[in-house]
């Protein structure tokens, strides 16, 4: 497994030590018992809901993550810069969107390092944050994750089902699961969410919390 671990490090160019200090960690929630949430959007970047969601977050001083897709990215490189420039995360959810479990270790590989390359070169940053596609992982998807320099599988600890409820909907079970550290998971290309996003943010701050990015709180000192 070693030696095929090193082929395959060679093969996509990638240098050992960018994935041998630390284990990749699945989490579903940061433990704190600081009044923080951490909004996440899958399936970006859009160039319709990116720009509004990032106009709500400045408005409420506000941070978040996205898990994007390198086929999304390569259509909306500028919005990518904008995302970063603003102050949040971009982490990586696949190339595609396919289920990553049924691939082989090289094309999971293929599609985090694709994606990853997309992010550096419009930002010249790397997070080590990583989605699968519908939350879908397997050994080999986290070791693939590792050896592309992942340190943290990031799901999620509440999901409104925003593509399939209404604005109000959306807010409503948000704040019923209301927690310290929880994860909440978002998607771009869902015109609720687009909607529901302002209003759930002010909400969020009258009952006292801030929605904030995860390299605010995960860091490579795990």
């Amino acid at each position: 497994m070693e030696c095929a671990n090193l082929c395959l490090l060679r093969v996509f160019g990638i240098k050992r030590e960018a994935w041998a200090l630390a284990a990749i960690s699945t989490i579903r929630f940061i433990e704190t018992k600081d009044q923080v949430v951490f909004l996440t959007f899958d399936d970006g970047p859009e160039p319709i809901f990116t720009p509004l969601a990032l106009a709500a977050l400045k408005r409420y001083q506000s941070q978040a993550t996205w898990f994007i897709l390198g086929q999304q990215a390569e259509q909306n490189m500028e919005i990518l810069t904008d995302i970063c420039e603003a102050g949040h995360d971009i982490g990586v959810h696949s190339y595609n969107h396919v289920s990553l479990t049924g691939l082989p270790l090289g094309q999971i590989i293929q599609q985090l390092e694709r994606t990853k390359a997309l992010i550096n070169k419009a930002t010249g940053r790397f997070w080590p944050f990583f989605r699968p596609p519908n939350g879908a992982y397997n050994n080999k998807v986290l070791e693939a994750a590792e050896l592309t320099g992942f340190l943290w599988n990031v799901m999620w600890s509440v999901d409104p089902r925003d593509y399939r409820s209404s604005p109000q909907q959306i807010i409503n079970h948000i704040l019923m699961n209301l927690h310290p550290g929880t994860i909440i998971v978002l998607h771009e290309v869902t015109p609720s969410t687009t909607q529901a996003l302002p209003i759930l943010l002010q909400e969020i701050g009258k009952r006292g919390y801030r929605a904030r990015s995860l390299s605010q709180y995960l860091t490579e000192d795990k």
